[in-house]
């Protein structure tokens, strides 16, 4: 079922977005983790009734299941190669093929990430208007930064293609070398929580159930 991206929620700038949900999901037994139920739904639909209405055009970063990412609507993207390459590579099909001039980026697995993601990256971009622009917008959840959750300027597409041809994929690596302004979100201490195991999805669980209107 395609996703509804009210007109009324849409920010102001022209954000192109991307969902990571191309990667194997080892530490899950490689089950796709979009398609994995909590609450009732795939992870993808929590992810994408969050997030859509925060860009105005939406890719899916995927390697199996298209046809069932691609009945939410939205571009589907696979990698280069199948190798399942990280969320690098996924990153680096949609910035080869979005129209405008920031990249926002989730994973598919954080069911509870914000609704002001964008909105609040963005603005601490432009507070700053006396300094050097930068490439990279991150939000630091108060223990450390969340990359997979980033803003990025096309900008740093030529950067990302040499990091990856020399065969690197590691994310902090090349965040670190885009010197990112970093914007507390430690307000919101269950957003960025990543379903990246069975005890992970346990947990989200036990959440919904004792906070029904969590997301």
């Amino acid at each position: 079922m395609p996703v509804n991206n009210s007109q009324e929620n849409v920010i102001p700038a022209n954000i192109s977005g991307l969902v990571l949900a191309g990667g194997r999901a080892r530490r899950m037994g490689g089950r796709d983790k979009g398609l994995i139920t909590l609450d009732g739904r795939p992870l993808i639909t929590h992810c994408l009734e969050t997030f859509a209405p925060q860009v105005n055009e939406i890719f899916v970063s995927a390697n199996r299941n298209l046809g069932e990412y691609q009945a939410y609507g939205c571009t589907v993207l696979r990698d280069h190669h199948d190798n399942f390459d990280g969320p690098l590579a996924g990153l680096q099909r949609a910035l080869e093929v979005c129209e405008h001039d920031w990249l926002a980026v989730v994973p598919c697995d954080a069911p509870m990430l914000p609704r002001d993601l964008v909105t609040r990256l963005l603005e601490a971009r432009n507070s700053k208007p006396g300094k050097p622009g930068k490439l990279a917008i991150v939000p630091h959840d108060g223990n450390r930064v969340q990359p997979l959750f980033g803003l990025y300027s096309v900008q740093v597409r030529n950067a990302l293609d040499k990091f990856l041809r020399v065969g690197d994929r590691k994310v902090q690596i090349w965040l670190d070398s885009l010197h990112p302004l970093q914007v507390d979100f430690s307000d919101q201490p269950r957003a960025f929580m990543n379903i990246n195991t069975t005890k992970d999805l346990a947990a989200a669980r036990q959440v919904f159930e004792n906070h029904p209107h969590v997301e």
